[in-house]
């Protein structure tokens, strides 16, 4: 097979095959996303707080995680195989969740529903989707990169467009299903989640090929070489020695706390103010935004060094946070609805939309940064060293929002609901605003102690 490409030809058959398998694995994850943290709560009876930290701490820790080894398993084993075991994985991870009220008996047959205890089977299918979907991950990334040739800005570019069209295709897919069918939350892993992955798997086994070259014969300017297991484990301790990059890592964590909240907090708040909330096109205005002026942010700051693109993105998602604090503050009954383009949404709702497309706006700015700022505090030589643990900001942050989300729910809107209190919801996002800023904080001050550090 002789798949390389000179300059200025198209990009191989390789190429586009992952990036379609990239596509209905996004658009699988998607479909459920922003309704797993409700599925937990509202359809099989968890606390806010077990129901986040199951899907932020658990699932996404794992999915960002993992990659550090899944990624030395891909390189070792080869990435159709590991794909393989990933599709298959993550298909059945979606029939297992979506499937536990079936399955999964009760102590007596005349238990109610609510009573029973699903946490075995639902960690099962977590672990399964946490463990494969972090197979995916690094195996779609290095096959794009392999088959790049001169054009990996291009490549990424394209591959960044591809999983937010997945995002999109998802949780339309779930709305038609839910609401337009009728079929209900469980329906969307059965019938969206699980045939998407199923169709990811069928391309993986009869049009997938594994890609066989690197386009220079290095990656991230050092020889391609293959690590053993052992040598990337060894690798997380020979990162989290250098304390610039440990400091990075917990301001970088702090970051993706708030944003992260759009899957654990916000999904359980909407619910809140209007029990029937479509909440996937509420979160539909992320991908869309992402979409419409990814390339447009890109080129405006391009020539912005690094830092200050991540602090402006910090800035951006403060202020996104802190736009949820002003319906309390406006209105006597923030779940009023209101007429709003055509549709009739909650007076905080229609803030809620505000400050995700801010949280969109703030990724835009700071995450593509991110990778080149770690690529310049890397010692000259491990970059690629560096790089390969890219996800740990995203891990970090995750587990503490996980933990956050639930708990902030429960501390204010649960707990006086119960009491018979009046719920005052303005601490709560202040809390999140209070993260963020610690997150801008932090950078201020990284880049001032580090600011003699290479910038690309």
């Amino acid at each position: 097979m002789n798949d390389v490409i000179p300059a200025k030809q198209k990009f191989p058959k390789t190429f586009w095959t992952a990036n379609t398998i990239e596509l209905f694995e996004r658009a699988a994850y998607y479909s459920m996303a922003s309704f797993m943290v409700i599925y937990l709560k509202e359809s099989l009876g968890m606390r806010p707080t077990v129901a986040t930290f199951l899907n932020g701490s658990l699932l996404w820790g794992l999915i960002y995680f993992l990659p550090i080894l899944s990624g030395t398993l891909a390189d070792k084993f080869g990435y159709k195989r590991l794909l393989t075991l990933s599709f298959f994985m993550i298909s059945l991870a979606y029939f297992v969740l979506g499937n536990v009220q079936k399955f999964w008996p009760g102590l007596s047959g005349h238990q109610a529903a609510e009573t029973i205890d699903y946490t075995l089977p639902i960690l099962l299918g977590i672990l399964l989707l946490g463990m494969g979907g972090s197979i995916v991950k690094p195996c779609i990334a290095g096959t794009v990169q392999k088959t790049a040739g001169t054009r990996a800005t291009l490549a990424f570019g394209i591959f960044y467009m591809i999983i937010n069209i997945g995002s999109i295709t998802g949780r339309g897919v779930s709305y038609f299903i839910r609401k337009i069918l009728g079929l209900g939350i469980p329906a969307i892993f059965t019938f969206a989640s699980a045939i998407f992955a199923l169709i990811g798997l069928a391309v993986v086994l009869f049009i997938y090929k594994e890609p066989e070259y690197v386009s220079d014969g290095k990656k991230d300017s050092q020889q391609v070489q293959k690590k053993t297991l052992g040598q990337a484990i060894l690798g997380i301790f020979i990162v989290l020695r250098n304390i610039k990059f440990v400091f990075f890592l917990i301001v970088i964590g702090l970051f993706w706390v708030p944003y992260t909240q759009l899957y654990n907090l916000m999904p359980l708040f909407l619910r809140f103010i209007d029990p029937n909330a479509a909440v996937e096109l509420y979160t539909l205005t992320n991908p869309v935004m992402i979409v419409s002026l990814q390339l447009l942010i890109t080129k405006m700051v391009k020539k912005w060094p690094p830092v200050k693109s991540m602090l402006f993105g910090a800035a951006v998602i403060t202020a996104g946070m802190l736009v949820n604090v002003l319906p309390p503050l406006l209105f006597s009954d923030v779940a009023r609805k209101v007429s709003f383009l055509g549709l009739a949404l909650p007076l905080a709702g229609i803030f809620m939309i505000i400050s995700i497309a801010s949280m969109a706006m703030g990724e835009m700015l700071a995450s593509p940064r991110i990778y080149e700022y770690l690529g310049a505090i890397a010692p000259k030589g491990q970059e690629g060293l560096y790089l390969g643990y890219v996800n740990l900001p995203i891990a970090l942050g995750s587990i503490i929002s996980g933990l956050l989300g639930g708990a902030l729910f429960e501390k204010f809107i649960t707990t006086p609901q119960k009491n018979g209190l009046a719920v005052n919801i303005a601490p709560m996002w202040l809390i999140i605003t209070g993260i963020s800023v610690l997150s801008m904080i932090g950078l201020a001050v990284y880049d001032r102690l580090v600011g003699k550090t290479k910038k690309k």
